[in-house]
């Protein structure tokens, strides 16, 4: 489908969303191989691929909030699994937004506001903590962070994976900054760590 598009001014306010991991070696470089069921979701602005197989969607969320907020919704589809996704925003300026990603802050800089959001917003009891940052550049020249962190929902602690980038329409001047959310258990992200990682590491968006 068509992806939606949000107007909106670009901020880091309200953007406390990223990922967190314990850094190893790996993070930046590892390139494992997809999972042997994967797919994809595909639109002519961006592409979320090596899905493991067991994630359901994309999720047909009609006029709801969450259906304005998302631009791509997958589930997982195990049992009593439901409450972890895989989702994509994006958002919108027309004008005066940011014209690259280090507009917005460098990657490091970034996970930390957005782990002192989580903190303050929770009076410290999410105990969010930086896992781990990377940055890479596709074929077509566009920039991509990843961060990974960790934080305590109900008393368990959860991965949150983002992968952000960055597209700018040399015509009009619009930014659109999309926003790839993975959200986990901490043992489950764990114990699929390089399946969960290759997600962000293969999501593309289209150059404009």
């Amino acid at each position: 489908r068509a992806p939606r598009r949000r107007e909106m001014a670009f901020a880091l306010v309200g953007f406390q969303q990223l990922l967190n991991i314990d850094a190893d070696a790996s993070f930046a470089t590892a390139s494992a191989p997809a999972p042997a069921s994967t797919f994809s979701v595909e639109t002519t602005a961006w592409t979320i691929a090596d899905v493991p197989a067991y994630y359901e969607g994309p999720i047909d969320l009609g006029t709801s909030a969450s259906g304005e907020k998302y631009e791509c919704l997958l589930r997982d589809g195990r049992f009593g699994m439901a409450g972890q996704t895989i989702a994509l925003a994006a958002q919108t300026a027309t004008s005066g937004g940011p014209r690259a990603l280090k507009d917005i802050g460098d990657v490091d800089a970034i996970a930390e506001r957005l782990v002192q959001g989580e903190n303050a917003k929770s009076r410290g009891n999410a105990a969010a903590v930086v896992r781990g940052t990377s940055t890479r550049v596709d074929a077509s020249g566009v920039e991509y962070y990843g961060v990974e962190y960790e934080k305590t929902v109900l008393g368990a602690r959860r991965v949150v994976a983002l992968t952000l980038a960055l597209t700018l329409d040399a015509t009009t001047g619009a930014s659109t900054l999309y926003t790839l959310t993975i959200e986990q258990r901490a043992k489950d992200f764990d114990d699929d760590i390089e399946a969960m990682r290759g997600v962000g590491r293969a999501f593309r968006v289209a150059a404009r």
